[in-house]
């Protein structure tokens, strides 16, 4: 067996590994091992995506941690914006006081971006062409760790999600709770409001008064909220202007969040689906649940195989996590 079919194998066997939540753990047990698939004196690792740290790791030497992963940081930014490097190639940024060093820049369709900085001091030689093909063999398995880390299908960036929700309704009174200044909203519309150039609606005018009625004492101006309608918060927030105060309104609909409840929505789940998910995620194997159920040990195996099928899960655990929604994954009984 070559060595890049034994690099395969290492980083792949690390993909069946069961972690518990989170994940993060998983990805630095990913990065560890392949980074030691070549002689190395040390490491560091650095990933971004959208501006946000996926993961940063370190090989040990607890001095030296924040001149490596400067080293490696600086790497990320060189490389940055220009032309597609090479898989694995020789660092641009400075690696003193290590003499070989050796970059594998990783990237992914998600928008995520980093290096893996390998170093090796004078004593310990260059790195060979064997050591970049061992390096460059196994990096597929590395960004399809990466690519799945933290998100799951269908999942975007927090500051993507931020941009895809409509602010909410906003509203500035005075003192008196006379209407000063409205946000140009269609939430407004949608809450059934049409504003009228100086007044709430009643019931709004009401929760507001409630509040905002110890305000005349400052030490009493605290921050509130209360729900006028079973999908409607309205958020009451005391704004100074010097001896007096003003009143800021933040009108958000509101939805109750069933995890399982938007799973059955989002997968199309029977009913006995979701019981046989409500036992697995209970901590019950198989055979309790098919006694519980009353059904067959292989009825509940077919079962979990159609859910398997639904969420585009490989095993028990991703099931769980892409059905909950977790950014990682959980451990369900396997028997």
């Amino acid at each position: 067996m070559n060595r890049g079919t034994t690099a395969r194998d290492t980083i792949a066997s690390l993909r069946s590994v069961v972690i518990h939540f989170p994940q993060a753990r998983r990805l630095q047990a990913v990065i560890g091992a392949y980074a030691t698939l070549v002689p190395a004196d040390a490491w560091a690792f650095s990933y971004r995506r959208h501006e946000a740290v996926v993961g940063e790791f370190l090989s040990g030497d607890p001095d030296v941690v924040p001149e490596r992963l400067g080293m490696v940081r600086a790497e990320v930014a060189a490389r940055r914006g220009s032309p597609a490097p090479a898989a694995v190639i020789e660092p641009a940024a400075r690696t003193e006081p290590y003499r070989h060093a050796l970059a594998v820049h990783l990237e992914d369709k998600r928008g995520g971006h980093g290096a893996l900085l390998l170093l090796r001091d004078a004593q310990s030689g260059e790195f060979l062409l064997d050591d970049r093909f061992v390096l460059a063999e196994a990096r597929a398995e590395v960004l399809r760790a990466l690519e799945t880390h933290a998100h799951f299908s269908g999942e975007v960036s927090d500051l993507e999600r931020a941009r895809s929700r409509s602010a909410p309704g906003i509203v500035l009174l005075d003192e008196n709770l006379t209407v000063e200044l409205v946000s140009r909203s269609k939430r407004f519309r949608r809450l059934g409001w049409s504003y009228n150039g100086g007044h709430l609606p009643i019931d709004i005018e009401q929760g507001v008064r409630q509040i905002t009625a110890a305000w005349r004492d400052p030490l009493q101006r605290v921050e509130d909220a209360f729900m006028p309608l079973s999908d409607l918060i309205v958020r009451v927030v005391p704004v100074e202007r010097g001896r007096k105060y003003g009143v800021v309104l933040l009108l958000e609909p509101y939805q109750s969040r069933s995890l399982l409840g938007e799973a059955v929505r989002r997968f199309r789940l029977t009913s006995r689906e979701l019981e046989v998910i409500a036992l697995l995620f209970s901590g019950l194997g198989t055979p309790a649940v098919a006694k519980r159920l009353s059904i067959s040990q292989t009825t509940v195996n077919d079962h979990v195989k159609r859910l398997l099928a639904k969420t585009g899960s490989a095993n028990r655990t991703e099931m769980a996590a892409t059905l909950l929604g977790w950014r990682g994954s959980t451990r369900l009984e396997e028997n």
